[in-house]
C-alpha cells in the first residue's frame, strides 16, 4: 500500500490543527460558590442601616479565577433582607476558598430589630443570591450562584 504525499500531507494538517484546536479551547468554568459565614450589625441612622457580611467564596476549579466585584441579595428566614454590592477585587487560587467583607444595606430599620430576634432563637437560615463579575480581555462575564445555609447572628441577638 503507498500513500500519496498529498493524502498524507492532508492527514498530517487536519490531525495538527485538532491538537491545536483542543489545546486552545477554554475551560468550562463550575463549581463556584459563595457562602454566608457571618453578618453583623455596622451603622444605625434614621434613613440607613447597614451591617457586614463576611462571605466564603469557593473555587472548586483546577484554574484560578479573579473577580472584579459583585452584587449579592441575602434573604433570612426566607425574607428579603438587603443587597450588597462590592467593587472590591478578589482572587482565587484553583480549588481554594477565601473570604470578604462586604456592606449590606438592610432593606429597612424594621429589620434590625426583626434580626434581633430570630437571632435569639439560635441559628437561621440564608439563602445568598450572587453575581459575580469577571473581565477577561475585552470580554465581560457574569457569574450567578446561589447557596442557602445556616448561620448564628450572636451580635444581632445582643441588640434590644
Amino acid at each position: 500500500m503507498t500513500f500519496r504525499p498529498f493524502a498524507l500531507g492532508a492527514f498530517l494538517f487536519t490531525a495538527l490543527a485538532l491538537v491545536i484546536a483542543g489545546c486552545t479551547s477554554v475551560p468550562r468554568l463550575g463549581g463556584i460558590t459563595v457562602h454566608l459565614v457571618d453578618l453583623r450589625p455596622s451603622a444605625v441612622a434614621p434613613l440607613e442601616t447597614t451591617a457586614v457580611m463576611t462571605l466564603r467564596y469557593t473555587n472548586e476549579n483546577v484554574i484560578a479565577l479573579g473577580f472584579s466585584g459583585g452584587t449579592h441579595r441575602l434573604f433570612i428566614n426566607g425574607k428579603f433582607v438587603g443587597k450588597a454590592v462590592s467593587d472590591q477585587p478578589i482572587g482565587l487560587a484553583p480549588m481554594t476558598t477565601a473570604t470578604q467583607d462586604v456592606t449590606v444595606y438592610l432593606d429597612n430599620g424594621a429589620l434590625l430589630r426583626q434580626l434581633a430576634q430570630v437571632a435569639r432563637d439560635g441559628a437561621v437560615h440564608y439563602r445568598l443570591e450572587s453575581s459575580l463579575a469577571q473581565t477577561i480581555g475585552d470580554r465581560k462575564n457574569q457569574i450567578n450562584t446561589s447557596s442557602e445555609g445556616s448561620v448564628e447572628l450572636p451580635e444581632f441577638a445582643q441588640l434590644k
